[in-house]
């Protein structure tokens, strides 16, 4: 009888969420035509736009990991990205969004990037109150975080999110660090160019096999 119960009273709870998501649907539309709008006025070269509504389950995981969020904070179930060619490119689009009033808020993950390493510019804009995150990364950003999100998949573990090996979380995160260095036009130090190759080694067998 108690299942029962609780069958009942989360239909109309997980209802109201696949409502919700479906509600971002057209404020999502609207955000992706502005971003695509500021890149084309900064005549950025060979930019690459996407859009996506997070799936429903990442929602409910979202939730579960964070319990203290209400549906209605949470700014990225709809979410569209801009990859950019450099960081110049980048900071010019942002300061497009930043001088109007859809931006609510800004993350930069460029000035203080994430302990995993994870790099670029999260804008959070409001289209008919609704939140829509928009991410503006430049093409080494984005090409560490699709290794990331590939580990992730592979390892069946949430690498993205901090979790997993540390020896895999410490190799990307000097990936990320030497990386930096190399886009901001400086000289990748003997020191980190070793302590890569040395993380490397000690994360491949890990990426090999898996991790339990």
């Amino acid at each position: 009888m108690t299942g029962d119960l609780d069958a009942f009273e989360v239909t109309p709870a997980y209802d109201t969420l696949v409502a919700w998501r479906t509600a971002h649907a057209g404020p999502l539309q609207k955000a992706t035509m502005g971003l695509r709008s500021r890149v084309s006025a900064e005549k950025c070269a060979m930019p690459k736009v996407s859009q996506r509504l997070k799936r429903t389950p990442t929602i409910l995981d979202k939730l579960k990991r964070e319990p203290t969020m209400a549906l209605s904070t949470m700014a990225d179930i709809g979410g569209c990205r801009a990859v950019l060619n450099n960081v110049d490119e980048l900071r010019r689009v942002q300061r497009r969004w930043e001088q109007r009033d859809r931006a609510v808020r800004t993350r930069d993950y460029i000035v203080a990037p994430r302990d995993t390493g994870y790099r670029a510019v999260h804008i959070i804009v409001q289209y008919d109150e609704r939140l829509i995150e928009v991410q503006l990364r430049t093409r080494a950003m984005h090409e560490w975080a699709f290794m990331v999100e590939t580990v992730t998949g592979r390892l069946n573990v949430d690498v993205k999110g901090g979790r997993g090996p540390d020896e895999v979380q410490r190799w990307f995160k000097a990936v990320s660090e030497a990386m930096a260095i190399e886009e901001s036009g400086g000289v990748v130090s003997g020191t980190l160019a070793a302590n890569v190759t040395t993380l490397r080694e000690q994360a491949e067998p890990l990426l090999k096999r898996g991790w339990q």
